[in-house]
């Protein structure tokens, strides 16, 4: 009895084993005859629009925007890397059809196509979502230690955050953006009183190193002076999404900061 049950948990330990091959080993045991057949511009059914371009080991798809990623086949399934590893099960192959199951478990259908034309949808440098996005607000206040203007500069910077998405066929695409630095300063009757380059980074205090990391800095505006300080609001957030941290940025007429979440 103890023998059987041994051999028993032997073979559900080699089972699991075979199914929770780690990436390495599928990729080093990919099926290079179906990597093969794959090689070429795909488009959709109908043949007119195109899918994604598969050249060697990487798939390009049709928008400047998302980032071209790693694939590799292993037992009828395609495998896309990007910031995240994905599998689609590969439902028919043939040298010019494809039709795989995307994320929602629907079927994608792509025919290879031999039209020329189609490759200059390809022809393109991947550049960021917000890479011509900047923002400028000057301001001027009047409090009882007489005119204060404040000048905001956003600019972008190299620093560069990745956010996944879905295309039209419902895979799952990497599109990159770039991070934000804000520019504040403020003048007294023309006099500097304070200068400084605000960057996510320095708000990590307030915001969840995880979350924070997802994010860029998406813009810096006045919103309101009292007697004692002028009051800034920044926002950083996960690019083109509704989920943000707001974050008030206080200066004192006498050039102190301080910081609080919203």
């Amino acid at each position: 009895m103890w023998r059987a049950l041994a051999y028993m948990l032997m073979i559900l330990a080699v089972f699991s084993s075979c199914r929770n091959k780690g990436t390495d080993y599928k990729v080093s045991h990919e099926d290079k005859k179906a990597k093969e057949m794959l090689q070429g511009l795909w488009t959709d059914e109908e043949g007119s629009d195109p899918a994604m371009l598969v050249r060697g080991d990487s798939i390009f798809y049709p928008d400047s925007a998302s980032m071209p990623v790693r694939f590799w086949v292993y037992q009828d399934t395609l495998y896309i890397q990007g910031q995240h590893v994905n599998g689609y099960k590969i439902e028919k192959q043939a040298p010019h059809l494809l039709k795989f199951s995307n994320q929602n478990g629907d079927e994608v259908k792509l025919v290879k196509s031999g039209d020329k034309a189609l490759r200059s949808s390809f022809d393109y440098h991947v550049y960021a979502m917000n890479t011509f996005d900047e923002q400028a607000q000057d301001t001027v206040v009047r409090t009882d230690l007489g005119y204060f203007e404040s000048k905001i500069r956003v600019e972008t910077t190299p620093d560069r955050v990745v956010k996944s998405t879905y295309n039209d066929d419902g895979i799952e695409v990497d599109n990159m953006y770039l991070d934000n630095v804000a520019s504040l300063t403020i003048l007294n009757h023309g006099n500097p009183v304070f200068a400084h380059d605000f960057r996510k980074q320095e708000f990590q205090s307030l915001i969840p190193k995880n979350f924070l990391s997802q994010c860029i800095l998406r813009r810096m505006s006045f919103t309101h002076v009292d007697t004692k300080a002028l009051y800034f609001d920044v926002v950083i957030g996960i690019p083109d999404a509704s989920t943000t941290y707001v974050i008030e940025v206080r200066v004192t007429p006498t050039g102190r900061m301080s910081k609080r979440l919203h």
